[in-house]
């Protein structure tokens, strides 16, 4: 907190990296367990942004071709050839910049007027979220989402005033 001419200064600076990520292949059962979206094979869950990055992908992939593109899957169901698209992301680190200015004024020692003014994630920040895993959907590595709406949370930009009477 910075206090000048009676003003009153707060900063809140949040980052968060970017999270692990997986990548499955959409519709497929590789194990005959009954369940589909199966890890892409030489995987693990969030093992992306976590030890594997691009160049593993990209090695997964065409190793994946190479072996179960154009087979079967336990149900009978055909693999398909996996593409990667021209960009696509694991994730990405989020932050925010939130500033609230504010001065107080005081009457007759008793009665304090306190005006307040604040903006959340000043540079207005995407934070984009949730982005796709799937190797079969052409929105592999494309965020699904963004931060919620909600004041300090990473949000898009947002203004508040306030006014607080103390006695």
């Amino acid at each position: 907190l910075f206090r000048s001419w009676q003003f009153d200064l707060g900063l809140n600076f949040s980052y968060s990296s970017a999270p692990p990520f997986s990548a499955y292949v959409g519709g497929i059962d590789f194990n005959g367990d009954g369940t589909t979206g199966d890890l892409l094979p030489g995987t693990t869950v969030n093992a992306f942004n976590r030890g594997m990055g691009h160049a593993d992908l990209e090695r997964l992939v065409a190793q994946f071709n190479a072996t179960y593109a154009g087979t079967n899957d336990s149900r009978g169901r055909s693999i398909p050839h996996l593409t990667l698209p021209a960009q696509y992301s694991f994730g990405d680190n989020a932050h925010s910049l939130d500033l609230r200015l504010s001065r107080s004024f005081v009457f007759r020692e008793r009665w304090r007027l306190s005006l307040i003014g604040e903006v959340f994630n000043l540079y207005n920040k995407a934070n984009l979220s949730n982005y796709s895993g799937d190797l079969t959907s052409a929105a592999f590595g494309q965020p699904t989402s963004r931060a919620t709406q909600v004041f300090g949370s990473g949000g898009p930009r947002a203004f508040q005033l306030a006014m607080r009477v103390s006695f």
